[in-house]
């Protein structure tokens, strides 16, 4: 019989696997990273007006962390609300991300529209508030993600290393 052990020594890595065995970040490094991914869309910070995301899921915990101040953070009942005071279709990021290997994490931006009118409505009983909220489509060009985040080991941290949102051919 042969046993085999495995011994580090303060060798740890925020890379690590949960009890099932499969690849998984701390919360906070995750939020962390879509916090960079917002901060470097130079597109959201250069743009003039309000960008608006999505306060469901992730949006809901990065809300009070260090993002530019170009960019409010609303619930679906704020986005109705201000569709229908704005009287115009409100578009919003919807963040998600996308684990593709162990040191590689990319950081999806969803569009999602919302418009919204005031009247009286007659579906599934009487409503004053109308919305649609529209998902946008990516394409037919494959899967080609927003912002790839990868793990250096060596320096324990994560490199930015493509932004589809920045173009380097000049």
């Amino acid at each position: 019989m042969t046993l085999i052990g495995i011994i580090s020594f303060g060798q740890e890595n925020i890379l690590d696997q949960n009890e099932n065995g499969m690849n998984s970040i701390e919360p906070t490094e995750l939020d962390s990273l879509y916090v960079r991914a917002l901060n470097s869309r130079i597109d959201l910070i250069l743009g003039s007006g309000w960008n608006y995301v999505e306060m469901s899921g992730y949006g809901k915990r990065i809300a009070e962390l260090d993002v530019s101040d170009r960019i409010k953070f609303l619930t679906d009942e704020e986005l109705i609300d201000l569709s229908i005071k704005k009287k115009k279709t409100i578009n919003i990021i919807r963040l998600n991300h996308k684990i593709v290997a162990k040191d590689t994490i990319d950081i999806i931006f969803g569009d999602v529209s919302v418009t919204a009118k005031r009247g009286m409505f007659f579906q599934r009983g009487i409503r004053f508030k109308k919305a649609e909220f529209s998902v946008g489509c990516r394409g037919t060009n494959g899967y080609q993600p927003d912002i790839r985040f990868v793990f250096d080991r060596k320096e324990n941290k994560w490199n930015l290393i493509t932004n589809r949102f920045v173009n380097t051919n000049e």
